[in-house]
């Protein structure tokens, strides 16, 4: 595991779980999804309302985890972006979840830029690029 550029923690709620009292494999993924895009970026500046009303949005065109242990009610789960890599369209985010010193999931998610109205890809904002590399370079220190 990387480490964080990005951290949130996240209480695991009873409607988290399933019928074994674990947290349901798909709220790690959607708990990701919710901290990577809009938290994340939210933190550095970017204002996501801005690029809808440009017809601009993101989509989910990848999602891969690697599930190393579980997580039950009450627990806390620190929801770590720890990489971007930003291509032509396309950005992937990539992260862990833990608990404590325990890694619970790692993997990545790859979002696709595109046209809102036509659904078509189109390049990442120049402005969303910048404010991304800047906020990494300023990680590594």
């Amino acid at each position: 595991m990387g480490k964080p550029i990005y951290s949130v923690p996240v209480k695991v709620r009873y409607y988290d779980t399933d019928l074994s009292r674990a947290v349901y494999f798909t709220n790690y993924i959607k708990w990701f999804d919710s901290i990577a895009l809009p938290d994340f970026t939210e933190a550095l500046g970017i204002e996501w309302q801005a690029f809808l009303e440009k017809n601009i949005d993101a989509v989910v065109a990848h999602a891969a985890f690697d599930y190393k242990a579980q997580c039950f009610l009450d627990d806390v789960v620190d929801i770590c972006v720890t990489g971007v890599e930003l291509g032509r369209s396309s950005m992937t985010i990539y992260g862990a979840l833990s608990k404590e010193d325990t890694l619970i999931a790692e993997g990545k998610i790859v979002y696709v830029f595109v046209n809102f109205t036509t659904r078509q890809s189109q390049p990442i904002p120049e402005s969303f690029k910048n404010k991304i590399l800047a906020h990494i370079q300023k990680q590594k220190g």
